[in-house]
């Protein structure tokens, strides 16, 4: 995706800490400070097409989704409509880890996609990351 970081009055606070946990053997493991590239990465991109290359904008993205769905890395990734906003989409994804997203991004249909999309945008996307409560 195309993206530029989200305004600094909307600002990604990022929860780092979890919880205790207890293994199968009962005992009490530390499950509160993960390496950040071993956590969840759910990301939230705002979209905004040009309305006279509507049709090309959403190929081009259900392109690059269906490419990212084989990749392990991702677990899930869907372009979905806001109800409150016509001419807006949001891609909502989660991938296994930061490492697994930054690896998604060198891909080459998302390198070259991402070119492609430039001029069938109004405006770069808003991408949003965050880290699992």
């Amino acid at each position: 995706m195309l993206v530029r970081p989200a305004p600094a009055r909307r600002q990604v606070l990022s929860v780092l800490a979890r919880p205790w946990g207890r293994g199968r053997t009962g005992v009490r493991r530390d499950t509160s400070a993960p390496d950040e590239q071993d956590r969840p990465l759910f990301l939230v991109v705002t979209i905004r097409p040009r309305k006279d290359r509507l049709a090309e904008a959403e190929a081009q993205l259900q392109s690059m989704r269906r490419n990212t769905l084989t990749e392990p890395g991702c677990v899930f990734m869907h372009l979905v409509q806001p109800q409150d906003d016509p001419d807006s989409w949001v891609m909502l994804e989660m991938f296994r880890s930061r490492a697994a997203w930054d690896e998604h991004m060198r891909q080459p249909y998302n390198t070259e996609g991402n070119v492609l999309l430039e001029d069938r945008l109004r405006e770069p996307s808003e991408l949003r990351l965050f880290d699992e409560k």
